[in-house]
Protein backbone atom coordinates (compact mmCIF):
# COMPACT_ATOMS: atom_id res chain seq x y z
CA UNK A 1 0.00 0.00 0.00
CA UNK A 2 1.56 3.31 -0.79
CA UNK A 3 -0.62 5.56 2.18
CA UNK A 4 1.19 8.65 1.88
CA UNK A 5 -0.03 9.05 -2.04
CA UNK A 6 -3.55 7.74 -0.91
CA UNK A 7 -3.47 10.55 1.69
CA UNK A 8 -1.96 13.16 -0.56
CA UNK A 9 -4.75 12.38 -3.64
CA UNK A 10 -7.66 12.26 -1.03
CA UNK A 11 -6.52 16.00 -0.03
CA UNK A 12 -5.99 17.36 -3.35
CA UNK A 13 -9.14 15.45 -4.64
CA UNK A 14 -10.74 17.78 -1.64
CA UNK A 15 -9.35 20.95 -2.79
CA UNK A 16 -7.19 21.24 0.59
CA UNK A 17 -4.32 22.76 1.42
CA UNK A 18 -1.96 20.62 4.07
CA UNK A 19 -3.04 23.03 6.62
CA UNK A 20 -6.62 22.77 5.43
CA UNK A 21 -6.57 19.03 5.62
CA UNK A 22 -4.57 19.07 8.94
CA UNK A 23 -7.04 21.55 10.94
CA UNK A 24 -10.22 18.87 9.64
CA UNK A 25 -8.29 15.97 11.31
CA UNK A 26 -7.09 18.20 14.27
CA UNK A 27 -3.06 17.40 13.69
CA UNK A 28 -0.36 19.74 12.71
CA UNK A 29 0.56 20.83 8.63
CA UNK A 30 3.53 19.04 9.51
CA UNK A 31 1.96 16.08 10.82
CA UNK A 32 0.61 15.88 7.16
CA UNK A 33 3.78 16.91 5.27
CA UNK A 34 5.65 13.79 7.08
CA UNK A 35 2.53 11.87 5.75
CA UNK A 36 2.75 12.74 1.97
CA UNK A 37 6.29 12.19 1.94
CA UNK A 38 6.61 8.65 3.41
CA UNK A 39 8.42 9.93 6.56
CA UNK A 40 5.82 8.80 8.84
CA UNK A 41 2.42 6.88 9.07
CA UNK A 42 -0.99 8.24 10.57
CA UNK A 43 -2.59 6.59 13.89
CA UNK A 44 -5.03 4.28 13.17
CA UNK A 45 -7.54 6.20 14.73
CA UNK A 46 -6.29 9.16 12.16
CA UNK A 47 -6.47 6.70 9.34
CA UNK A 48 -10.87 6.23 10.75
CA UNK A 49 -10.93 10.22 11.04
CA UNK A 50 -9.89 10.44 7.10
CA UNK A 51 -12.37 7.73 6.45
CA UNK A 52 -15.19 9.66 8.23
CA UNK A 53 -13.98 13.30 7.45
CA UNK A 54 -13.95 12.31 3.77
CA UNK A 55 -16.61 9.71 3.22
CA UNK A 56 -14.53 7.39 1.29
CA UNK A 57 -13.98 3.66 1.66
CA UNK A 58 -11.26 2.32 3.74
CA UNK A 59 -10.44 0.04 1.15
CA UNK A 60 -9.11 3.08 -0.99
CA UNK A 61 -6.22 3.21 1.44
CA UNK A 62 -5.26 -0.54 0.83
CA UNK A 63 -3.35 -1.75 -2.78
CA UNK A 64 -5.23 -4.89 -2.71
CA UNK A 65 -1.61 -6.92 -3.34
CA UNK A 66 -0.39 -5.72 0.42
CA UNK A 67 0.02 -8.81 2.31
CA UNK A 68 1.51 -9.10 6.14
CA UNK A 69 5.05 -9.78 5.56
CA UNK A 70 5.73 -11.73 8.34
CA UNK A 71 2.61 -14.58 7.45
CA UNK A 72 1.76 -13.20 4.42
CA UNK A 73 -2.00 -12.20 5.26
CA UNK A 74 -3.96 -9.90 3.20
CA UNK A 75 -4.20 -6.71 4.30
CA UNK A 76 -7.75 -5.28 3.11
CA UNK A 77 -9.20 -3.13 5.86
CA UNK A 78 -7.74 -1.03 8.72
CA UNK A 79 -8.23 -3.73 11.73
CA UNK A 80 -5.90 -5.89 9.38
CA UNK A 81 -3.04 -3.31 9.82
CA UNK A 82 -0.37 -3.85 12.75
CA UNK A 83 0.72 -0.67 15.06
CA UNK A 84 4.20 0.61 15.99
CA UNK A 85 4.89 1.45 19.94
CA UNK A 86 3.74 5.08 19.30
CA UNK A 87 0.02 3.73 17.61
CA UNK A 88 0.73 4.79 14.29
CA UNK A 89 -0.05 2.19 11.40
CA UNK A 90 2.90 -0.23 10.87
CA UNK A 91 1.97 -0.80 6.68
CA UNK A 92 4.38 -3.98 6.49
CA UNK A 93 2.70 -6.34 8.87
CA UNK A 94 -1.15 -7.53 10.18
CA UNK A 95 -2.37 -7.17 13.66
CA UNK A 96 -1.46 -9.76 15.41
CA UNK A 97 1.92 -10.41 13.92
CA UNK A 98 2.59 -6.59 15.18
CA UNK A 99 0.77 -4.56 18.06
CA UNK A 100 2.33 -1.83 19.42
CA UNK A 101 5.66 -2.56 17.86
CA UNK A 102 5.71 -5.91 19.00
CA UNK A 103 6.30 -8.22 16.74
CA UNK A 104 4.85 -11.67 17.76
CA UNK A 105 8.04 -13.51 18.82
CA UNK A 106 9.23 -16.73 16.67
CA UNK A 107 12.66 -17.85 16.96
CA UNK A 108 12.97 -19.15 14.02
CA UNK A 109 11.26 -19.44 10.29
CA UNK A 110 10.15 -23.76 11.14
CA UNK A 111 8.95 -21.96 14.48
CA UNK A 112 6.63 -19.92 12.49
CA UNK A 113 5.77 -21.96 9.79
CA UNK A 114 4.74 -24.91 12.71
CA UNK A 115 2.76 -22.18 14.79
CA UNK A 116 0.79 -20.49 11.48
CA UNK A 117 -0.26 -23.96 9.87
CA UNK A 118 -1.85 -24.55 13.04
CA UNK A 119 -4.60 -22.01 11.12
CA UNK A 120 -4.70 -23.77 7.80
CA UNK A 121 -6.84 -26.03 6.21
CA UNK A 122 -4.61 -28.26 4.58
CA UNK A 123 -2.10 -29.67 6.87
CA UNK A 124 -0.31 -31.62 5.18
CA UNK A 125 3.81 -31.76 4.78
CA UNK A 126 3.40 -30.39 0.79
CA UNK A 127 1.33 -27.50 1.85
CA UNK A 128 3.82 -26.27 4.79
CA UNK A 129 6.72 -26.67 2.71
CA UNK A 130 4.58 -24.54 -0.13
CA UNK A 131 4.03 -22.22 2.61
CA UNK A 132 7.42 -22.22 4.33
CA UNK A 133 8.87 -21.14 0.42
CA UNK A 134 6.51 -18.18 0.36
CA UNK A 135 7.15 -16.64 3.45
CA UNK A 136 11.12 -16.49 2.31
CA UNK A 137 9.82 -14.19 0.02
CA UNK A 138 8.71 -11.95 2.97
CA UNK A 139 10.64 -9.30 4.29
CA UNK A 140 10.77 -10.94 7.62
CA UNK A 141 11.79 -14.29 6.65
CA UNK A 142 13.66 -13.75 3.41
CA UNK A 143 16.98 -14.16 4.80
CA UNK A 144 15.79 -17.14 6.70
Amino acid sequence: MNLSLEIKKIRKLNNLTQKDFADKLFVTRQAVTRWEAGETTPTIETLKAIIDAFNIDANALFDSTSVCQSCGRQLENLDDIGTNADRTANNDYCNPCITDGVLYPANSLDEWVDLCIEYMDDKSSEAKEQFKEHLKSLKRWNNA
